[in-house]
């Protein structure tokens, strides 16, 4: 896809049907490059099941996971670290120009936040806890999450959905002393672009540079 094909979708999007689920395909065909030997699926719409589990993670099921070949979808009454290793990252696209939150905000919504989070502030921490890197995009700005040495901390992260599956409910895990540390100090943002529109070039080089393997 080049500039002039996707600022024609963006386009009929705004007229026609201007809902988040159109971002969805522009997303795949941008960050087709970088998937080299990965599987991409569309897991938005799946429901809380025992073989939805792994995907469900913490907090919610993001829009697009990606992941190892080999990942193998399995019920799930606890979850096998080593098919948690092969979530490889996820997709989180929001409607085209709404407002995304930077990790700073993200972070002070957890240090204001005394008995619940703001809804899509959990679900989008949560993400980045589970998939370890979550391309976050409304269209317009396009960004990177990734949680740092994730294998140093596998059993806190992996710990909190045990609970949440065998609760049925979901545990307050944003006040666990040992995930804050992790969300204060292992998480990092980086700004792909402001603007895809006004920077295509730039834009799609930093695309490509996404390793989802590493």
């Amino acid at each position: 896809m080049n500039k002039t094909e996707y600022i024609d979708e963006i386009r009929l999007i705004q007229d026609q049907n201007n809902v988040e689920f159109e971002i969805y395909p522009l997303v795949s065909e941008i960050i087709a490059p970088t998937l080299e030997g990965l599987s991409k699926r569309y897991i938005f719409a799946r429901r809380k099941s025992s073989l939805g589990q792994i995907y469900y993670g913490i907090s919610t099921f993001p829009d697009i996971a990606i992941l190892d070949r080999d990942f193998k979808n399995r019920e799930h009454k606890e979850i096998n670290f080593e098919n948690w290793k092969k979530l490889k990252g996820c997709v989180e696209v929001k409607a085209y120009n709404r407002k995304l939150y930077s990790l700073e905000e993200l972070k002070n919504f957890i240090k204001e936040s005394e008995k619940s989070l703001v809804k899509e502030v959990a679900q989008l921490i949560g993400e980045i806890l589970w998939y370890k890197k979550v391309l976050y995009t409304n269209g317009v700005q396009w960004k990177l999450f990734f949680l740092e040495s994730y294998l140093e901390f596998n059993k806190e992260i992996i710990g909190i959905v045990q609970e949440r599956i065998k609760r049925e409910t979901p545990p307050d895990w944003w006040k666990n002393t040992e995930i804050l540390n992790i969300i204060n100090n292992k998480i990092f943002e980086k700004n792909i672009t402001d603007n895809c529109i006004n920077n295509w070039d730039e834009f799609i080089l930093n695309i490509k540079k996404i390793d989802w393997k590493a």
